[in-house]
């Protein structure tokens, strides 16, 4: 399995959503990771150096703008993916000029969550 040792970090808040993409990409053979706040998040990150991290724009006690911000800072060769239920333009031009590496609306679909994870891995 060419992705037996790709890390990836979720940072999302929707545990349901999570699990359902950590046991799909588990199953693709990624060692997944998931933290439910923006603190945990860039905690992991730091600890883990994740392959790629995908991250929710609405967090708990912070904003996904900010784990990217601080992943970005500490680990510039991390892959990231934003997230987010809404497009809120100044946040996707933040998240642009901070270095996100790509970005998905949701409701998405698992087989696409792949697809660009595999994309930013290439």
């Amino acid at each position: 399995m060419p992705n037996a040792k790709k890390k990836i970090l979720i940072v999302d808040d929707e545990a349901g959503i999570v699990l359902e993409i950590k046991e799909f990409l588990e199953e693709e053979g990624y060692e997944v990771y998931m933290a439910d706040t923006a603190k945990a998040g860039i905690q992991l990150a730091e600890e883990m150096l994740p392959d790629v991290v995908l991250i929710d724009v609405k967090l708990p006690d912070a904003s996904g703008i900010d784990v990217l911000r601080a992943v970005k800072e500490k680990c510039p060769k991390i892959k990231t993916i934003m997230v987010t239920g809404y497009v809120d333009q100044n946040v996707m031009d933040e998240a642009e000029k901070l270095g996100r590496d790509t970005f998905l609306q949701k409701p998405f679909d698992l087989v696409r969550i792949t697809e660009e994870i595999e994309k930013l891995l290439n």
